[in-house]
């Protein structure tokens, strides 16, 4: 089980995911097509509210599902490369901040970014299975701002060497992303000023981000997290 250091950097990582300029101004647009509702021009839903947190729940579900197998994996493959774990934490600590410092505009790597976004228009919508299809899509799909700072997180998975630890901290970070989209469904006629304020702090949301990335690059390169893992279970152990 890894320490509670790591589970609240997935959390946050997913809350500034959700606060992202990639996620935030969609957020009503996401939950009017998922429950097939009408947004008013006021940010209202127009629609049966039940359905529509049904449907968000849904969604949150399958992404879930997809980045908690990929934690898993990831996990799988780091113990695979447990060998090699001091060189591959040290070239993904040096991955990270640069991926920070790319976040915090310092300097530009043009491919991180691109955007890679599977067309949900094509799903049918015939129920909540569709919505649960539509979160795995989501999932799938890249943007930059989330894309990047979802590898950090998959970095500490891969570090963690473990299946059961990478897809727990992937877990945690789905729900940072996803318990503030299902609040938004719930009431998004008292969230649309909160989402409209989240999307001018758009510059601010990058900078916590690249510092994020940067902070976990050098715990990741330190082998921090192993051994606070290692106190972690010497002084805690007996309650797990």
């Amino acid at each position: 089980m890894p320490e509670p250091i790591s589970i609240l950097i997935a959390v946050g990582a997913g809350l500034l995911s959700f606060a992202s300029p990639c996620v935030v101004p969609l957020v009503p647009g996401y939950l009017g097509y998922l429950s097939g509702a009408t947004v008013g021009a006021d940010g209202q839903l127009i629609g049966e509210r039940r359905k529509v947190v049904a449907h968000a729940l849904m969604f949150v579900l399958g992404f879930t599902l997809v980045f908690t197998i990929v934690g898993a994996s990831v996990g799988l493959i780091g113990f695979a490369l447990l060998r090699t774990m001091p060189i591959v934490q040290q070239v993904g600590g040096i991955i990270l901040v640069i991926f920070g410092l790319h976040t915090l505009r310092l300097f530009n790597i043009p491919f991180l970014n691109r955007t890679f976004q599977a067309d949900m228009s094509k799903v049918e919508r015939r129920g909540y299975f569709s919505s649960l299809l539509i979160g795995a899509i989501f999932a799938i799909g890249w943007t930059p701002c989330v894309g990047i700072v979802l590898s950090g997180i998959l970095t500490l998975a891969a570090a963690s060497a473990t299946v059961g630890q990478g897809a727990l901290l992937l877990i945690a970070y789905s729900l940072g992303l996803g318990i503030p989209f299902v609040l938004s469904a719930f009431a998004l006629d008292r969230a649309r000023g909160l989402l409209r304020k989240l999307n001018t702090k758009a510059r601010l949301i990058e900078t916590l981000s690249g510092v994020m990335l940067i902070v976990m690059g050098l715990l990741v390169f330190s082998n921090f997290m192993s051994v606070m893992s290692a106190y972690w279970y010497r002084f805690f152990g007996f309650f797990i």
